[in-house]
């Protein structure tokens, strides 16, 4: 339990001292010659951090307690503001959701078999996150954590949503293993 609060509390400072410089440009590195050079630079550059909406929409890893289960879907909804900022809801499952408006929901209650139910902030940030995962055994169905996991490489565009959802490598949940390593995209809601 400890491990959950120091990670919460080290994920709230990291949030709060990572601000990407306003001008990411050293001195040492060359400048584009002319106006031209700079525009036909951008696209490339826009084009390789562009999110991948090819393959599937998830790939990776969901570990509990050392049973893998393989996610299939995974969607996007609008959730309830926190803080005064728009939350997504991601919603991760082994079954299909269909059109389900209520998925995050019916998700915490085994509707989808195993999942996982992420709230984002509109930077990527995690600001919380429910696990149904048959190799925790927990009574409740779901365990809520805080601070185990978060979302590399994040993208929002394009009406896409992408990244990699990962805990970084095996961690203690009330006792417990998990280990996600993620791959996915969605469309954004």
């Amino acid at each position: 339990m400890r491990t959950v609060f120091i990670g919460l509390a080290g994920l709230a400072l990291l949030a709060a001292c990572s601000k990407a410089p306003a001008n990411t440009q050293t001195p040492a590195s060359p400048a584009p010659q002319n106006a031209a050079a700079a525009q036909s630079a951008a696209p490339v550059a826009a084009a390789a951090a562009a999110p991948s909406a090819a393959g599937p929409a998830v790939s990776g890893s969901f570990v509990g307690n050392g049973k893998a289960v393989t996610l299939t879907e995974v969607t996007a909804h609008p959730d309830d503001p926190f803080d005064g900022k728009p939350i997504t809801a991601l919603v991760f499952t082994v079954k299909d959701q269909g059109d389900d408006k209520t998925a995050a929901t019916d998700a915490l209650f085994g509707n989808f078999g195993d999942a996982i139910i992420v709230r984002i902030e509109p930077d990527g940030t995690v600001i919380g996150c429910d696990v149904v995962h048959s190799g925790l055994q927990n009574p409740a169905g779901s365990v809520s954590i805080g601070g185990v996991l978060t979302i590399k490489n994040y993208q929002a565009s394009g009406g896409q949503i992408s990244g990699e959802l990962t805990t970084g490598g095996p961690t203690d949940v009330f006792d417990k293993k998990l280990d996600v390593d993620l791959t996915f995209h969605t469309k954004a809601p």
